[in-house]
C-alpha cells in the first residue's frame, strides 16, 4: 500500500511538473513593467520611465499668445506667430548614488556606426505643453537636469541612418531654410509698423548652442516618470533688435538672444 501511494504521488508530481510553463517577463526592478512573478527575463520587453518636459510658454510675466501685440525696447510693435527650436543632450544628475549621470537609453548612429549619440533631440514648438524625451534607467532623487538649446556639432554635422519618418532630424521634419539647410531654430514674426510685414528667421549659427541647467530636485519611485518644468520668455528674442534692420542683422542678433529664452530660477 505504501509503495502504491508513493507511486501515485510520483505520477502526480510528474504530471504537474510537465504542465507547468515558465513565465517570461521583465525582471528589471527599475522598469515600469517589472513582473515579480516571472521566472525568466524577457528579450527586450522591459519598458522604462519617461523623461518628460512640462513646458510653460511665457512672454515676460504673462502667458504667451500669437494673438497679442508685443513691443520691444525700441518701441517697435510686433506679433510672434511661430517659434521652433531644438533641445538635445539631456543629462540627469544624481548626487546619490555619488555623481551618477543618466541619459536617454535609445540612440541613433551614422551608417558606419562611427558616431553614436543618445536619441534625445526634440523640437519645442509654441503649441507643445509636454514633450517626452525618451526613457531612462533610473529613479530616486534627481538633483538637476542639463541640456542644450540647439544641436551640438556632432549632431548637426553628421547624417544618421535608419531614422524613423517621424524623427526630428529626418528631412521631412527637421528645421530648415528654403535651401533645405538645417536650422537650429526658426522664428516667424509680423512687424506691425510702418507697414505689416511677415518675416521668417532661420537661425543656424553655432552661437545658438546654450547649455541650460535646471536645478529643481525631483523625487521619483521605481517605474515612475520623471517630470521637469521648463519655462520660456519669448520677449527676450527681439530684445534690443531693430526690426528696421536687414534680415541678416536681425538673424544674428536673435541668434545671440536665443539662449536666454529659457527661464532658470
Amino acid at each position: 500500500m505504501y509503495r502504491f501511494a508513493c507511486f501515485i504521488s510520483t505520477i502526480i508530481i510528474c504530471i504537474l511538473s510537465s504542465c507547468y510553463t515558465r513565465k517570461e517577463a521583465c525582471l528589471d526592478t527599475i522598469a515600469t513593467n517589472y513582473d515579480v512573478t516571472a521566472d525568466d527575463n524577457c528579450d527586450a520587453c522591459c519598458t522604462y520611465p519617461g523623461l518628460i518636459l512640462l513646458i510653460k510658454h511665457m512672454a515676460g510675466d504673462t502667458a504667451f499668445s500669437t494673438q497679442k501685440m508685443y513691443t520691444n525696447d525700441l518701441g517697435q510693435n510686433y506679433q510672434l506667430l511661430d517659434i521652433r527650436f531644438y533641445v538635445s543632450s539631456f543629462d540627469l544628475y544624481q548626487s546619490d548614488p555619488i555623481n551618477r549621470t543618466s541619459q536617454i537609453i535609445t540612440s541613433i548612429s551614422t551608417a558606419d556606426n562611427s558616431v553614436k549619440v543618445p536619441d534625445d533631440m526634440k523640437i519645442i514648438r509654441i503649441a507643445d505643453n509636454m514633450i517626452t524625451l525618451g526613457s531612462v534607467k533610473t529613479y530616486g532623487k534627481m538633483d538637476s537636469l542639463t541640456f542644450n538649446v540647439g544641436l551640438n556639432a556632432t549632431i548637426s554635422n553628421n547624417v544618421f541612418a535608419d531614422l524613423p519618418s517621424t524623427h526630428v532630424l529626418s528631412n521631412n521634419n527637421k528645421l530648415k531654410n528654403s535651401d533645405n539647410d538645417l536650422a537650429l531654430a526658426t522664428v516667424r514674426y509680423v512687424k506691425l509698423q510702418p507697414a505689416r510685414d511677415t518675416v521668417d528667421l532661420y537661425l543656424r549659427e553655432p552661437v545658438l548652442l546654450t547649455k541650460i541647467t535646471l536645478d529643481s530636485i525631483v523625487n521619483t519611485a521605481k517605474g515612475e516618470n520623471i517630470r521637469y518644468n521648463l519655462q520660456t520668455d519669448y520677449l527676450k528674442l527681439l530684445k534690443n533688435v531693430n526690426l528696421d534692420s536687414s534680415k541678416t542683422f536681425i538673424e544674428k542678433t536673435v541668434n545671440r538672444n536665443f539662449g536666454g529664452i529659457i527661464v532658470v530660477k
